[in-house]
């Protein structure tokens, strides 16, 4: 029997990353961990490089940009240099770094966005900024690119349980992965009410 494509997926840790890191291993994927069982920091470009070289001699294929710096929920004004640099370096630049390095050997890329990709929000402007980079950067990517990729659009996901008016987390990572099984393109995952 064929073994399944070998994944990355950064941002392992906690929250959606693990669960889909589980939910990738359950069906019979083997998955790097970054930030699960090896840690780089992805602010550092040579950081990143350094994680690519892992996934290449690990056997990567499918490539999940998870990882993210969160919204702090400030005014554009209340942020530091620091935090705009951080939040570009980690949510934008890392997805891109990883995709030119990885990409003689991938064909498949996961995207995992923000409805803040796709609408405006209050006391969102970096965290903005760097998803909707994102969206811009890989919808012009598939254009020519030969890997598939899939741009992953939720709301709010309750990846515990103090999470309220969000979506439940089996229905997320069920999706994706079904998502990822059909080829699609783009899912949209809104589960405000």
């Amino acid at each position: 029997m064929e073994s399944k494509p070998k994944v990355l997926i950064t941002g392992c840790s906690s929250g959606l990353g693990n669960y889909l890191a589980k939910k990738f291993e359950k069906e019979g994927h083997q998955v790097l961990r970054h930030n699960g069982k090896l840690h780089f920091d992805l602010s550092e470009q040579n950081e990143v490089l350094s994680l690519s070289k892992e996934a290449k001699n690990f056997g990567v294929t499918i490539l999940i940009n998870n990882a993210a710096v969160v919204c702090p929920d400030l005014k554009f004004d209340d942020y530091s240099l620091n935090q705009i640099n951080e939040m570009i370096d980690v949510n934008l630049k890392a997805p891109i770094i990883l995709t030119l390095d990885l990409l003689p050997v991938l064909k498949n890329i996961i995207n995992i966005n923000s409805i803040v990709g796709l609408e405006i929000k209050k006391n969102r402007t970096m965290y903005s900024a760097t998803k909707w980079g994102l969206r811009g950067f890989y919808n012009s990517f598939k254009i020519n690119s030969k890997a598939k990729v899939l741009d992953v659009y939720p709301s709010n996901i309750q990846t515990s349980p103090e999470r309220t008016n969000a979506l439940d987390i089996d229905f997320v990572v069920n999706s994706i992965y079904d998502a990822y099984l059909s080829d699609q393109t783009e899912l949209i995952l809104d589960g405000r009410i």
